[in-house]
């Protein structure tokens, strides 16, 4: 339950590069979990496991958009890590799988980083004095009560 809250939260504060890389890594983990199916035999959980993966896959597919060059080459790559998802589940061998992620990391990765870049420019403030709130407020909720509090110019919370 905690790994589900903590997913939820990461989607929701995510921006739009982080979302991907974290389609990704979903993507990687998925695929993981099916290369252990295949060490303990669980053939049925590791029929469930590569479905998911190519749900995966198809949601990235559908994100491509136009013809170009980009695009072109992603298709390739997830038709590629389909057909590898496909052959390692019908031979039951887990270097398919293998091959499968090494081809995916380094997307991953790189969504990942273009995520961390976008954060920070997200995350960036100009100078607070000159451009930012003069007046930040907030409310706290304790044991059958409301309370207001403001944070005035000298950076201390005041009673609201």
């Amino acid at each position: 339950m905690i790994e589900k809250e903590y997913l939820a939260n990461r989607i929701t504060n995510a921006n739009d590069a982080e979302l991907v890389a974290i389609t990704y890594e979903g993507l990687i983990n998925t695929l993981n979990d099916g290369i252990d199916y295949i060490d303990v035999k669980a053939y049925k959980s590791l029929n469930k496991a590569t479905q998911k993966s190519r749900e995966i896959l198809a949601e990235l597919l559908a994100t491509l958009k136009g013809d170009s060059e980009v695009a072109g080459n992603l298709k390739s790559l997830y038709v590629y890590t389909n057909q590898l998802i496909t052959e390692g589940e019908i031979q039951r061998d887990p270097h398919k799988l293998q091959t499968a992620i090494k081809v995916l990391t380094p997307l991953y990765e790189g969504w990942k980083e273009l995520g961390e870049r976008e954060g920070k420019k997200e995350g960036e403030k100009p100078n607070a004095s000159l451009n930012g709130p003069k007046i930040v407020a907030g409310m706290t909720y304790g044991k059958g009560q409301l309370n207001d509090h403001v944070i005035n110019n000298e950076s201390k919370w005041e009673k609201g």
